[in-house]
């Protein structure tokens, strides 16, 4: 399996948030995407599973391929299933009141095998006791067990590219080492996990590290396999769309639920 970018690019009218990306990953990658607050790492991702431009305005130049071993799919012809989104902020993704419906949604609507899906269910309970509570509705839960619920959701989902933004930001200790031994096991099946990510966390056991920068610096993408590749620069808008950013994504967080 393979996941591919080629000259990726996004405009909001006449100003250019990025131009140029290109980028791929294998089957068992974990691609980390960096860069502060603001920097446009959440724009990204949703160009990715094509969140912009289909459910939010944008114009996105380029092309997004996943290649598996039923061929090659471009982004606007690949099905949901195919592709896993945990967003940073929680309580704008949760869609159900109560955990069970949570949990089980994503992999009833794609029809997953219930033998494979029984599998997860008990080493996901096992991990995280909460996912088996009943009749606990999903706004008691804390900011920290709402993230379990939604990873552990995706997971029963099953998808092929896993989009994780900020995923063990605000987790405790034990809950962020839980999500990165669950990100090992994707890794392990075959599965494609992109990061975007503003710490170091994942630094030393990704494959690969997309910088956006917030000045007029270049994209960079630094591989331990590749020598680093520069981007053209975005012509130095980043701080006067910091603001206009945090409205936008708040506004689409909004309009996912």
């Amino acid at each position: 399996m393979r996941f591919e970018v080629k000259s990726l690019g996004l405009k909001f009218g006449d100003v250019c948030l990025f131009n140029d990306v290109s980028f791929s990953c294998e089957s068992g990658s974990l691609t980390v995407i960096k860069g502060k607050n603001g920097a446009g790492k959440t724009c990204l991702l949703q160009c990715l599973c094509h969140v912009i431009p289909k459910h939010f305005s944008g114009v996105v130049e380029g092309k997004v391929e996943l290649s598996t071993s039923d061929g090659a799919m471009t982004v606007d012809r690949i099905l949901p299933r195919h592709f896993g989104y945990l967003m940073q902020e929680p309580d704008k993704q949760l869609c159900f009141p109560f955990i069970e419906e949570e949990l089980f949604f994503g992999a009833e609507n794609v029809g997953r095998d219930v033998a494979e899906f029984n599998k997860d269910y008990e080493l996901l309970i096992e991990m995280f006791p909460l996912l088996k509570w009943d009749n606990i509705e999903t706004n008691a839960l804390s900011f920290g067990q709402k993230k379990v619920l939604l990873f552990s959701s995706l997971i029963l989902k099953n998808p092929d590219v896993y989009l994780l933004d900020e995923p063990v930001a605000g987790l405790s200790d034990d809950f962020r080492e839980r999500f990165t031994e669950l990100i090992a096991m994707l890794r392990e099946r075959g599965k494609i996990v992109i990061v975007a990510e503003h710490s170091d966390y994942f630094d030393s056991v990704c494959d690969d590290v997309l910088y956006v920068h917030t000045d007029d610096s270049p994209i960079v993408f630094a591989s331990s396999a590749k020598p680093i590749q520069k981007f053209p620069s975005r012509g130095g808008v980043a701080t006067q769309l910091t603001g206009w950013l945090n409205d936008y994504n708040n506004q689409s967080n909004q309009n996912l639920r």
